[in-house]
């Protein structure tokens, strides 16, 4: 791309592009959001491009490129996993799409909406996740899995009961689900197709 030549660093280049087409694919940020990241990036990791590329050259990019690559169609996949997460949340287990980038992030992040609730009065179970590392592999074309993290914030239910309810709810709404029942292992939809896309006032 020929934004690309204002930078002197061609890593710095490479993972921009990769990080923009990466959120856009799977569609939870808005353009703004995405280019207040991209200038968190350059400022964390190469500081001397700074003067090479302009606010202005980021958000052109970052329209070009969401214009490329963003999904399209009717979010079935998408929505019938909302659902499934819906569902959960009625039966006290927190659940987060997007949940940070590795699964300790994902524990992290659930722990905090779960104190939050239990501040309000709102006792949660459990909770169920999966991380834009999870995300990631599916938009890399490495896995057909998508791979959901669970846990329990008491004695009962247990994890592992826990793990069957993320399960049975995906089941229910048609879901291929590949999972060993064990409390370490992952519950996976097999042959996912993520088709999600960034809407205005998400």
């Amino acid at each position: 791309m020929e934004w690309k030549s204002k930078m002197k660093d061609e890593s710095c280049a490479d993972e921009l592009e990769e990080m923009i087409i990466d959120h856009i694919k799977a569609g939870f940020w808005s353009n703004d959001k995405l280019l207040v990241e991209c200038e968190q990036y350059i400022k964390d990791f190469y500081r001397d491009e700074l003067n090479n590329i302009t606010k202005e050259d980021l958000a052109e990019i970052i329209k070009a490129l969401r214009e490329e690559f963003q999904n399209t169609g009717d979010q079935e996949n998408f929505l019938k996993l909302d659902s499934v997460f819906g569902s959960l949340r009625k039966r006290g287990i927190v659940t987060l799409h997007y949940a940070g980038y590795t699964q300790s992030d994902g524990f992290e992040d659930c722990n905090g909406v779960a104190a939050w609730l239990e501040e309000q009065g709102v006792k949660m179970i459990g909770c169920c996740f999966y991380t834009e590392q999870d995300l990631g592999h599916i938009l890399h074309g490495d896995s057909t899995f998508l791979y959901l993290s669970f846990g329990n914030y008491s004695e009962n239910p247990t994890a592992k009961e826990v793990g069957q309810m993320v399960a049975d709810e995906l089941k229910a709404v048609g879901f291929c689900v590949e999972w060993n029942g064990s409390e370490e292992t992952k519950v996976a939809i097999k042959d996912f197709k993520w088709d999600k896309y960034y809407t205005d006032g998400e």
